[in-house]
């Protein structure tokens, strides 16, 4: 009974009704995405762009929010489907402007009832990542000093595949770590075993990465890994090792390049607003992978622009996130008016339960419902109305 409407099958005694779920109206938010994530291109491309710049604005969030129950999950599996391939996209979108292979969507589920913690988000992002066949060393070190010392004993490949995400991504990941090792204490000539290695990672190799950096092409210009390595190897610690990855994926030759587009729903299951431990960490992430691309879904509107909020998280304020003020959200992202069939004016504040919606940053609308083969009486699903809107970082 997937992806059928019960109502509708519920009302009559017709055994031929097939009622199904239609993914319509989605053009307006498809065509947001792919034309920031076509800037976001343009921008990691030119000359000026620093990705170990730690000040300058951030360009590459947008934001769909609104109440619960309007769509906003299956927009974001469908941004993920569309962006996996051609074949996952709906015809009428389109070709996107980027070559095939450029994108790399991940997607991860930040509800409760998921159970994500900030470890797992990074450690997905990480795996997502063995697509492109390489080891990580700068990230891979760091990660596995983190793994051995929080889970000591603890098998990362069985982890992965307890997780899921052995599945969902192949196993990879821990054979790409391996070598990442194994190649960086050859470069170096420390003594001992692969697994010596790893436990000398605080120690000789740290400072041997100190002295000789140099000596291991693939680390050589890693300003801030001998200085993560030497941090005690916590959760802390960890919010920042996606800087690593960031420095990592702009070493790729330009033929390789890739841009991951991290897709984080249910953010609203991230905190509340005055308990931001996670949002923190989380946006720690988005800040310091400058090159990647982020889309949130969540209920609320993000508030990292808000100057009030200062101290609450690490980057904050207008000058940070200059796309996701306020001030431009109220005056860019208004919904326009729109007449009811009895010429009422329905509120922007809320939405049916089956309407998917966000707001360009022109203020147009676009709006997704479910429809049904037929109704109980035949007539056509009512049409949707206007309401919340989306923010996006530009």
């Amino acid at each position: 009974m997937a992806d059928r409407d019960l109502r509708a099958l519920f009302s009559t005694n017709d055994r031929g009704l097939e009622a199904t779920e239609a993914f319509t109206n989605r053009q307006s938010q498809w065509e947001l995405v792919a034309g920031a994530l076509t800037g976001h291109l343009r921008l990691i491309i030119e000359p000026g762009f620093d990705i170990e710049d730690l000040e300058r604005p951030r360009h590459n969030v947008m934001v769909f929010h609104g109440v619960g129950g309007i769509g906003k999950t299956t927009l974001s599996r469908k941004l993920e489907a569309a962006l996996t391939g051609a074949d996952q996209r709906p015809v009428q979108w389109g070709e996107p402007a980027w070559p095939k292979g450029r994108i790399l969507p991940v997607r991860i589920d930040m509800a409760r009832s998921a159970g994500t913690s900030f470890e797992d988000l990074v450690l997905t992002i990480r795996a997502a990542l063995a697509e492109l066949g390489r080891p990580l060393p700068a990230f891979d070190i760091a990660l596995r000093r983190y793994w051995e010392t929080q889970h000591p004993g603890e098998s990362l490949e069985e982890y992965l595949r307890r997780g899921g995400l052995a599945g969902r991504f192949g196993r990879a990941m821990p054979q790409q770590m391996q070598s990442a090792l194994s190649d960086v204490a050859q470069a170096l000539l420390l003594p001992g075993t692969v697994g010596t290695v790893v436990g000398q990672v605080a120690g000789s190799l740290t400072r041997a990465l100190r002295e000789r950096r140099q000596t291991v092409r693939a680390l050589a210009g890693c300003a801030h890994l001998a200085d993560l390595l030497e941090a005690e190897p916590d959760v802390e610690a960890l919010s920042f090792y996606p800087h690593l990855l960031a420095w990592e994926l702009g070493q790729l030759p330009a033929d390789k390049a890739v841009t991951p587009v991290i897709l984080l729903d249910t953010f609203e299951d991230v905190g509340d607003r005055t308990h931001r431990d996670l949002e923190r960490l989380i946006q720690r992430v988005v800040w310091l992978m400058p090159n990647c691309f982020f889309v949130i879904t969540g209920r609320s509107r993000l508030q990292w622009a808000d100057a009030a909020i200062q101290g609450q998280l690490d980057y904050t304020g207008p000058a940070a996130w200059p796309g996701l003020t306020p001030r431009r959200l109220s005056r860019n992202l208004a919904p326009p008016v729109r007449r009811t069939a009895t010429g009422g004016r329905p509120s922007s504040a809320t939405s049916p339960p089956r309407t998917a919606t966000t707001t360009s940053p022109a203020g147009s609308p676009a709006t997704a419902h479910r429809s049904s083969a037929r109704t109980s009486d035949g007539s056509s699903p009512a049409a949707p109305t206007a309401c919340r809107c989306t923010s996006i970082c530009r």
